[in-house]
């Protein structure tokens, strides 16, 4: 029996949900495979957590259970949770009904774990470790940046920059596992923008076509900055091939004062474009700031030599050109809204205040995002969901 530590049979597995035939092939395979077995720990560790919290002995993911919780929490966020759980993993819905229960059961958090009504608006109480949010007096890397990834782009260089391609996902469980556990969230170092950015998927007419490259690029406002704008690239493999692109980015001087990768936190790039590999998709937001919003404002360009072998479109080149505020379009795509969301929401968590209205504004637009039907993808939900969960930790507290 091939499994996966993502696949529902491991979940049902830990629950005692699988009849002797099926549970046999499971053991079998957690035996002879490391990652499962760490997984199967995990989602044991949690039921029995869980159980505890519960009073009760046993724990199942049945109806009636999730209907109890429910009811004894009065959780306005809970019916996303649960009607979005069929549509993810197993394993994320485990997480999800976990969470809801201890907030019912437990409080979720002592008073103590929290530092409220300080100047700037109420704050949510991060892990201890945390190294501080953006602006640090020290210098240090501010919090939510990688300093693996390129974050100024060289506005008068006429080369251009490469935009990282191969950027990594962020894993959201983290968050659950926090909130569960201590009833606090992650420390800012953990939050790195541009992973969570990276989770936004959601299709796409591609404006890009290239074979084995397609690519959708968007304008649109910066909701933590109203002077900046955004831009989108998101790109993806559509046949699901490893693919290794070489980008060029270049922003015309007379229209843009500055320009930056938003999670990027490493030095200017002023060197010929590399190469990234990835065969899923890969989504970047840019923050410009501006002269002339009218017009274009600079050019990506994509060239796929070097590209997967057998592939008959080695050689090809693309082209897009940057369009400024005069291009917005008038209601933005629920792929530019989903990636600005959950790179805000790391934003927000990456950042020393973690002020209050802020969460609240971003759960609102997470719930209106979880009700399309262009959100599809199950980590990009989950992830949605985690800021759901995470307003819900705030607003508890402060007892509203």
């Amino acid at each position: 029996m091939k499994i996966t530590p993502d696949d529902p049979a491991l979940t049902a597995f830990v629950l005692g949900e699988l009849n002797e035939v099926e549970a046999a092939a499971v053991d079998h395979a957690v035996k002879n495979d490391e990652d499962l077995l760490k997984e199967k720990e995990t989602l044991s560790s949690l039921s029995e957590l869980l159980s505890n919290t519960l009073g009760t002995g046993s724990l199942s993911l049945g109806e009636k259970r999730i209907a109890e919780i429910h009811k004894a929490g009065q959780r306005p966020d809970s019916d996303v949770l649960v009607l979005d759980h069929r549509k993810r993993s197993r394993r994320q819905s485990f997480l999800a009904v976990a969470g809801v229960a201890a907030v019912v059961v437990t409080g979720f958090v002592a008073l103590s774990q929290f530092d409220v009504d300080q100047p700037g608006g109420t704050v949510v109480g991060e892990g201890a470790g945390s190294n501080g949010g953006a602006g640090s007096p020290d210098g240090a890397t501010p919090a939510g940046g990688s300093k693996d990834l390129p974050g100024e782009v060289k506005i008068s260089s006429a080369e251009g920059v490469s935009v990282p391609l191969g950027i990594s996902k962020a894993d959201p469980s983290f968050v659950e596992r926090a909130l569960l556990e201590s009833g606090r969230l992650p420390a800012r170092d953990q939050f790195k923008v541009a992973d969570w950015v990276n989770l936004g998927v959601v299709d796409f007419e591609p404006l890009l076509e290239m074979g084995e490259l397609e690519g959708y690029f968007e304008s649109g406002a910066c909701p933590w900055d109203a002077t900046k704008l955004l831009w989108m690239i998101h790109l993806r493999s559509p046949n699901g091939r490893e693919i290794s692109p070489s980008s060029k980015l270049v922003f015309d001087p007379e229209r843009v004062a500055s320009a930056r990768l938003v999670g990027g936190m490493g030095a200017e790039q002023t060197v010929a474009p590399n190469s990234g590999k990835f065969n899923s998709s890969q989504i970047f937001l840019y923050e410009l700031e501006v002269k002339e919003s009218e017009g274009q404002l600079g050019s990506f360009s994509v060239s796929l030599e070097g590209g997967p072998i057998g592939s008959t479109n080695e050689g090809e080149n693309g082209y897009v050109p940057i369009y400024g505020s005069d291009r917005i379009e008038e209601e933005a795509s629920a792929g530019f809204r989903t990636a600005v969301v959950l790179g805000g929401f790391a934003r927000w968590a990456a950042s020393e205040s973690r002020d209050k209205e802020t969460l609240v504004r971003l759960s609102r637009e997470a719930r209106e995002l979880l009700a399309l039907e262009e959100v599809t993808d199950e980590s990009c939900r989950y992830a949605l969901d985690m800021i759901l969960q995470s307003e819900e930790t705030l607003r508890r507290h402060s007892g509203e």
